[in-house]
């Protein structure tokens, strides 16, 4: 009937679950949807999924969408669509394409955007570049929405 958007982990036929009683030391890499409820000291990473984070994580993220209504301490790269729930605290600098940005939302660092040409892969000759003007583009500092 609906269909599912892509940042909607439900959209994903594979699905991981980290639950709040875990932790998980080291970096990860999906495809799908990952949903943290637990803690992840590492870096997580994926080319095609969501992740969800309800509960911390301690490392950076790069992800093209993304859910936070835990805690991340550590830069956040989304190439499509970001949205910080009511309850996210992020502690880093925060890049992304489309943002939603709740009430109740807190970040500590820098938002910066990425442009469209800057998002597609086949455009961008290399990541570290893309970041490097993002945070160059149009960055916005000490940015808390309580």
């Amino acid at each position: 009937m609906f269909k599912k958007s892509k940042n909607d982990p439900a959209a994903y036929k594979d699905h991981s679950f980290i639950s709040s009683q875990s932790t998980i030391q080291g970096n990860i890499s999906f495809v799908g949807g990952l949903h943290v409820e637990g803690r992840i000291e590492g870096n997580i990473n994926s080319k095609e999924g969501c992740l969800m984070v309800h509960g911390h994580v301690a490392g950076d993220i790069d992800v093209p969408n993304a859910i936070i209504s835990g805690t991340v301490h550590g830069n956040i790269t989304c190439s499509d669509h970001l949205e910080l729930a009511k309850g996210a605290r992020v502690h880093g600098v925060v890049t992304y394409q489309n943002m939603e940005m709740q009430l109740g939302a807190e970040v500590v660092g820098r938002l910066c955007v990425l442009s469209a040409e800057q998002s597609s892969p086949k455009n961008a000759s290399s990541k570290a570049e893309s970041k490097a003007d993002a945070e160059q583009a149009r960055p916005v500092t000490n940015v808390r929405a309580v």
